[in-house]
């Protein structure tokens, strides 16, 4: 009997420690995981879209990628401001400032092996801003 009850405990033991969930490990419905980097600066009222792989990113041993893909209502000069206030509290400096267009912008931000590329568009009435995120293997 004893025998039988080890042999149940340790099943359901091994069947416990391989149900391993976490947020980055568990990609939502779709198979898309986009965790944001905590050292991205967003604006408020953006919304991040990542249901049918607009957004991705990953992260391994001191290497980054990521690409994120918001939209929101604010205008891109609102949305640029915050970021020029907001990114250097997280120690990112401003390298390049690109303005095409009346209603686009597009910026980068250099943090030590780094690279930020924030891209931002109104059309419709509707802002996308779109953040590519990597790690500079070139090394400047």
């Amino acid at each position: 009997m004893t025998r039988h009850v080890t042999i149940v405990l340790s099943a359901l033991l091994v069947a416990l420690a391989c149900c391993k969930t976490s947020e980055v490990d568990t990609p939502n419905d779709h198979g898309v995981s986009a965790v944001q980097f905590q050292d991205l600066v967003v604006p408020d009222g953006m919304t991040l879209l990542d249901r049918y792989h607009e957004s991705h990113s990953r992260e391994e041993a001191g290497w980054r990628f990521g690409h994120y893909v918001y939209t929101g209502q604010l205008k891109v000069d609102e949305a640029s401001e915050h970021l020029l206030v907001r990114m250097p509290q997280h120690a990112w400096r401003l390298v390049s400032d690109e303005r095409p267009n009346d209603t686009s912008r597009r910026m980068r931000f250099a943090r030590g092996r780094y690279l930020v590329d924030y891209s931002l568009r109104r059309e419709d009435g509707v802002t996308e801003m779109v953040i590519d995120y990597r790690t500079d293997i070139e090394g400047r």
